[in-house]
């Protein structure tokens, strides 16, 4: 067992912390803050009012505070929105200057426990998760976050805005559910009502699926297509030979292509 750990270098902490934190929280996320307790990491999402994708993040609990690990390129976006949904709640909101670090396996099988991480709960084989002032004093092997986030790819594993860009996507067709960043259960947050009407209906015409391309991987946007040229998906994100795509479900088993390539369909979220 070759463990590998790995800054993530794209992420960036915001710190929620006063005494009416949780059920302001509660009102917006999607995931349930009850579970949230420390010493555990969950996935959630903050919509649109229309169900649309807006930020997605991981929280922690401590004994004071929650903590979500986001996208860096957007959590000034994140905090204006949630600086304008707190209205008089007794909450503060701050950046924190901390880093994240991801324990994990280059074939992509769980890792055994670590001390002060906690495990993704987007997927077994994204590793562990921690948040450190400095680099955690482990005896691993060094990686690049570039190499973490190959595994990412392989996995189908979405993340942030260039995967998930705000106020254009449904959350459940890029594997929300899947990813335990949804409960239905819960009560209201924002964007509840068409999130829970599309949960009820049962199916979705599209889901997000992690592809392998024998050459470099064509470019995000670029369309999938039939043997007919029917056009059934496109790019979401590309990286290298891998990539992600949102491909229709009804198209499942026929073969597809992508610029005239043809790719294998991995198994992912949906899988």
């Amino acid at each position: 067992m070759d463990l590998l750990l790995s800054e993530i270098e794209n992420r960036a902490i915001v710190r929620i912390e006063g005494d009416e934190r949780q059920a302001f929280l509660q009102n917006l996320l999607t995931q349930n803050l009850d579970v949230c307790t420390p010493n555990t990491c969950h996935m959630a999402a903050l919509l649109t009012p229309q169900g649309k994708m807006a930020f997605d993040f991981l929280i922690y609990a401590t004994h004071d505070a929650y903590l979500l690990d986001c996208d860096s390129a957007i959590v000034a976006d994140l905090m204006k929105r949630l600086t304008l949904y707190k209205l008089r709640a007794k909450v503060d909101i701050r950046l924190l200057d901390i880093g994240v670090w991801a324990i994990w396996q280059a074939d992509g099988q769980p890792c055994p426990p670590q001390d002060g991480f906690y495990p993704d709960p987007r997927h077994a084989g994204l590793g562990l998760r921690g948040l450190f002032a400095q680099k955690p004093e482990v005896a691993l092997t060094d990686a690049a976050s570039s190499d973490w986030q190959a595994l990412r790819l392989r996995l189908g594993v979405p993340e942030g805005h260039e995967d998930m860009p705000n106020g254009k996507i449904f959350p459940l067709e890029f594997g929300l559910a899947q990813m335990g960043g949804v409960d239905f259960q819960k009560g209201c947050f924002v964007g509840q009502e068409v999130t829970s009407r599309t949960h009820r209906k049962g199916t979705l015409r599209k889901k997000l699926w992690p592809l392998q391309f024998q050459q470099q991987a064509p470019a995000e946007g670029s369309r999938i297509v039939t043997a007919e040229q029917r056009p059934c998906g496109e790019i979401v994100t590309a990286s290298g030979s891998q990539a992600i795509a949102l491909i229709r479900e009804d198209t499942l088993g026929e073969e597809l292509f992508c610029e005239g390539a043809a790719f294998q369909r991995l198994d992912g979220l949906f899988s």
